[in-house]
């Protein structure tokens, strides 16, 4: 040993005996002496604090060999929900025969925390002044990145002490860790790396049931994405990730994006649990629950944006608990009662919601654990968000099993009662045979075409979906064999057939050897079946039921009669844009509340002198289809002070619409609205205002 080594040695054992003198008056911790050869250390049964009482630095310094520290029972720098601030104070010493640098890491919830003043001595001993904390502007930090760091610089054989300022209006959890700063270099890439394979897990959910939910259009899958988007906003902040990378010049959001995060994720929650449980269908009551915590939700989320950190974490937990508690609570029931679906999404909740409860009383110090607080969120997450992607896809699969086995259990049944001819002319129509099955329906091939020039009708009920949530199944289907079977014999009893029932919706085809005649049986059949369904309305008052409207669109053109499928199922079917032309003017119905609308080329078809008394509506565009559609609106169909009123206005309306085909826009709304002004109700005069209003505009 050398005689200047022994003499450093010597120095510094006087200097550690001196603060071990002082630093029992204060009730210090003593010192911490660095090992050498150790990488990290856990600084918390090593920190000293006291309740700050507004103190500047050279305030506290000047007092702080009459103040009484405390330290940490169980050995965690843990505190609950606090607001207030401390001082906290540490005293280490490098033994080391050079001097070294090392990183302090605030880890986990100290993220979390507002403010953070930390009074570090340079290498010289003057104490510089570092800040950071999600209220802190991040460019102000000393180190900028997303968790708490600071840089020490530890000369040889001489004991420094840190002084570190905390301030903060929500959980306080200080887990302190004294890296060197290799060692901290190489850890924080693992960290990291777990950390983007979460965020890569929440990403992949998001794209994933995001792009289901614009093929299927299922709403619980938008509610789903929502929520993920939340998780993965809530995760950003609480990280501290989103102060680095999306917000850095927004402390004061900052400080309140986790709270805003977690608050609306629990409205999606409760949007999501109503719309894949169906709980309006199997549990009415927890239905209206969920209702109110969606409202209770709402208002706390905005509450959140005006309220201390404090008293809106509180809101949330509370919130928090009972939504969790209650849509376990309706998974139970709608499991219990036939919707196996449900028990994916039960099983996600059920196994999250330990960890969850364990994070939040961590937070509330209940549970004093740096670990729970730092990771189990994310295994948590992680877990839920992967069962409930499991349980929508179960539940798709259960859906499409239950259909299938409902076709089965109808084909079975058929085949007891009637002969597979007798069944088959069931399903496909008598003229679909005559064009595909010539030669019998043993020899139907694959792919077999035929081209005609026929008139397409499609007629669907307005509102049924509204109709459908309000019956119950049995009602629902009474009234739809009820429906259709009327409008069945009125398309028969104008030589036309029906190709397929979609839902409600009806898709009838009317042919002849004159093309005019099957145009018009198609349009007269339109007329009668809106007289058929007024009839009808009578019968459905006198049973109590609300009447029901139908919207018609007619077509003429060419279609391609053929069979489609796999030589193990196949299905009859008309295919070609003028079936697609139709299907819009139907749905074309709805816009304008029209009753029967026909192209131009149908009326074209089926001439004059019969009867039909028209309204020009000019060109629209239908979706999917590149020209657009000239097409009218057939009045006959009007029920007759209807009629009477459209006939009354009827020269106004055409002297508009010819002013309007020649680009004088504002000639033609005004002789319109003289015409709405006699017939407030003609919903077609409406629309074309609009369209005037919107050139003129």
């Amino acid at each position: 040993m050398t005689r200047n080594s022994f003499a450093g040695r010597l120095r510094l054992a006087c200097v550690l005996c001196l603060l071990g003198y002082f630093g029992g008056t204060a009730q210090a911790a003593g010192v911490l002496s660095l090992d050498p050869a150790a990488a990290r250390y856990s600084l918390d049964p090593f920190v000293d604090y006291v309740l700050d009482e507004g103190w500047q630095f050279s305030e506290f310094r000047d007092l702080e060999p009459s103040l009484t520290f405390s330290r940490s029972e169980s050995g965690a720098l843990t505190f609950g929900y606090v607001n207030a601030s401390y001082w906290l104070r540490l005293q280490v010493v490098n033994p080391d025969a050079v001097g070294r640098r090392w990183i302090l890491e605030l880890s986990g919830l100290s993220r979390a925390v507002d403010r953070i003043e930390a009074y570090i001595p340079d290498r010289e001993g003057t104490y510089r002044r570092h800040l950071s904390g999600d209220s802190v502007p991040f460019n102000q930090r000393t180190i900028p990145h997303h968790s708490v760091l600071f840089a020490v610089e530890l000369p040889a054989a001489q004991p420094r002490t840190l002084y570190l300022k905390v301030t903060t209006n929500g959980t306080l959890q200080l887990p302190m860790t004294l890296w060197e700063a290799d060692a901290y270099i190489a850890s924080e890439h693992h960290d990291t790396l777990l950390e983007g394979m979460f965020y890569g897990i929440l990403a992949i959910m998001l794209f994933y049931n995001g792009f289901i939910y614009w093929s299927v259009k299922d709403h619980s899958y938008l509610f789903y994405v929502c929520y993920l988007v939340c998780v993965l906003g809530f995760a950003l902040s609480i990280k501290g990730v989103g102060y680095e990378y999306f917000w850095p010049e927004q402390p004061a959001w900052n400080n309140k994006s986790n709270l805003v995060f977690a608050m609306v994720g629990i409205l999606f929650v409760l949007l999501f649990a109503r719309s894949f449980l169906k709980t309006a269908i199997y549990t009415p009551r927890v239905h209206q629950a969920i209702g109110l915590l969606m409202a209770t939700a709402l208002l706390s989320a905005l509450g959140v944006l005006f309220l201390s950190h404090y008293h809106a974490a509180s809101i949330l937990s509370v919130q928090y608990s009972v939504s969790v508690l209650v849509v376990i609570l309706a998974a139970s029931l709608a499991l219990k009662r036939g919707f196996t679906a449900a028990r994916y999404y039960l099983l996600a909740w059920l196994s999250v919601l330990l960890s969850i409860l364990l994070w939040v009383l961590n937070s509330a110090n209940m549970i004093t654990s740096y670990w729970v607080g730092g990771y189990l969120f994310q295994i948590g997450t992680t877990l839920q968000v992967l069962l409930f992607s499991f349980a929508l896809a179960d539940r798709i699969n259960l859906m499409r099993s239950e259909r299938e086995a409902a076709l089965k259990l109808q084909l079975a049944h058929s085949r007891r009662l009637v002969s597979m001819s007798e069944m088959f002319e069931r399903f496909v129509p008598k003229q679909f045979l005559t064009k595909i099955a010539r030669s019998g329906i043993e020899n139907i091939e694959l792919g077999r075409a035929d081209v005609a020039e026929v008139s397409i009708l499609f007629a669907d009920v307005r509102g049924f979906t509204a109709m459908s949530e309000s019956l119950q199944p049995q009602e629902l289907l009474n009234f739809l064999n009820a429906y259709l079977q009327r409008i069945d014999k009125v398309i028969h009893d104008h030589d036309g057939f029906i190709d397929k029932f979609i839902g409600d919706g009806v898709m009838a085809l009317f042919e002849s050897e004159q093309t005019q005649l099957g145009a018009l049986n198609a349009v007269q059949a339109a007329i009668q079946m809106q007289k058929t369904v007024e009839i009808y309305n009578q019968h459905r008052a006198n049973s109590g039921y609300p009447p029901i409207r139908i919207g018609v669109g007619v077509n003429t053109g060419e279609v391609v009669y053929g069979t489609v499928g796999s030589q193990d199922r196949m299905d009859s079917t008309v295919l070609g844009d003028n079936v697609n032309v139709a299907a819009r003017l139907q749905d074309l119905t709805k816009v304008l509340q029209a009753r029967v609308v026909i192209s131009e080329h149908t009326l074209e078809v089926v001439g004059k002198g019969h009867g039909l008394i028209v309204r020009e509506v000019g060109d629209v565009r239908v979706r999917g289809r590149r020209e657009p559609v000239h097409i009218y609106e057939v009045l006959n169909a009007d029920t007759e002070q209807d009629k009477a009123a459209k006939l009354h206005t009827l020269s106004n309306y055409r002297l508009a619409y010819e002013n309007y085909r020649n680009g004088r826009w504002r000639e033609a709304e005004a002789l319109w609205v003289s015409c709405l002004e006699l017939h407030p109700s003609d919903t077609v005069v409406q629309y074309l205002i609009a369209q005037c209003r919107t050139k003129l505009s």
